[in-house]
């Protein structure tokens, strides 16, 4: 399970108002590109802290695709205008994770 679905599930569970909070503003700052003060997080239980690392890990995986996918459609553009209309965001996407070592799946994650 990535981490913005364990952070969705404490939500929806009602766990540790502090310790979501602090979860929350992660999730909020990386979304909208704010800072964070890193701080926060050493107020925080470990396994909430585990939960904000693998939040900082999936988001940093999402922005490389999303780096991939743009010089993708720029390479397309100057090479290929033609075939650019032809592939989709999704098709990238699984290109993209498909050339990852382990098909764009982390090891032991449910």
């Amino acid at each position: 399970m990535n981490a913005a679905k364990k952070i969705r599930r404490f939500i929806e569970e009602g766990h540790d108002p502090q310790q979501m909070h602090v979860l929350k503003e992660l999730a909020a700052a990386l979304e909208m590109g704010r800072s964070f003060d890193l701080s926060q997080l050493y107020d925080i239980d470990m396994r909430y802290f585990d939960v904000a690392i693998d939040l900082l890990k999936d988001w940093r995986f999402d922005h490389h695709i999303s780096s991939r996918s743009k010089l993708l459609e720029a390479l397309l553009t100057e090479i290929a205008p033609e075939q650019q209309a032809a592939i989709s965001a999704e098709e990238v996407i699984a290109t993209a994770q498909q050339a990852e070592p382990d098909g764009g799946k982390k090891k032991g994650k449910n």
